[in-house]
């Protein structure tokens, strides 16, 4: 150092004391970064274990939709994301940490402009795929009415509305289908819904082409088994079935369909 203080020609009592002074500079940036260093890392503590509670508390929301029986519609990813920032900027703020707050306050604030700023297109692409897939539905069943009703063939496009005669012969033949299964065979463990599953497929395959004649058949079982309401409930079916089938026939002709059941 007195090499130092003669080539710059400065006093030795000057030279020592920057010394001093720069030693104490280096301490206290040491000090105020290992400061900063930890309150970083309790900020991000206290940040990790806001996201663990705010993902307990949307894990059992949605656990309680899904057993509700309204339809359940699960959280997007940005709906997260912002219920999380939401709940660190809470935890940070009652831990007292204001700046690290106002940080993610502002991460938080910018999520939900995009989310703003997106809502429009997403509502409008949601209401697509809503629509879309109402109308897939609508496809399927008025397809599996018309199979019931035998009024439908490979190439056949589905109608735009599902019509009263059809609707009602749909239900009707399915009803009285499952009650004579059941009774013929009590022992079928299946449950209702699963039953009418399988008719649906038989449907598809033309079972109910020989609707009548089976149940014809059915009034002969019922009888010997001692079903004898059940089997008078079939008869006056099938006659109701003749009265409205001239109804159901000349509806299919005027949309394009045909009659594939016995007349």
């Amino acid at each position: 150092m007195r090499e130092i203080a003669r080539r710059l020609d400065l006093p030795w009592s000057t030279l020592t004391k920057w010394a001093r002074e720069d030693g104490f500079r280096h301490k206290d940036i040491a000090a105020r970064q290992a400061a900063a260093a930890k309150a970083q890392d309790e900020a991000d503590h206290i940040r990790q274990q806001a996201e663990l509670a705010a993902r307990r508390t949307i894990l059992r929301d949605e656990e309680d939709e899904e057993e509700a029986d309204e339809p359940f519609t699960p959280r997007s990813q940005t709906d997260e994301e912002i219920t999380l920032a939401r709940a660190r900027v809470g935890a940070l703020l009652e831990a007292g940490y204001i700046p690290e707050a106002e940080q993610d306050m502002r991460a938080a604030r910018r999520l939900t402009s995009l989310q703003s700023f997106a809502a429009p297109v997403r509502a409008a692409t949601e209401a697509a795929t809503q629509q879309m897939r109402q109308a897939q539905m609508n496809a399927a069943l008025y397809r599996a009415a018309l199979q019931v009703c035998a009024c439908w063939e490979e190439g056949d496009m589905p109608p735009d509305h599902l019509p009263w005669v059809v609707s009602a012969t749909f239900q009707k033949r399915l009803a009285m289908a499952r009650e004579v299964v059941l009774a013929v065979d009590p022992d079928d463990e299946g449950s209702d819904q699963e039953l009418t599953e399988l008719l649906l497929q038989l449907a598809a395959m033309g079972w109910f082409r020989n609707f009548h004649p089976l149940l014809r058949q059915a009034i002969t079982t019922l009888t010997l088994q001692g079903h004898h309401a059940l089997a008078e409930k079939v008869g006056g079916f099938l006659k109701a079935e003749q009265a409205a089938l001239p109804t159901l026939i000349q509806w299919c002709h005027a949309n394009g369909y045909g009659y594939h059941g016995e007349v």
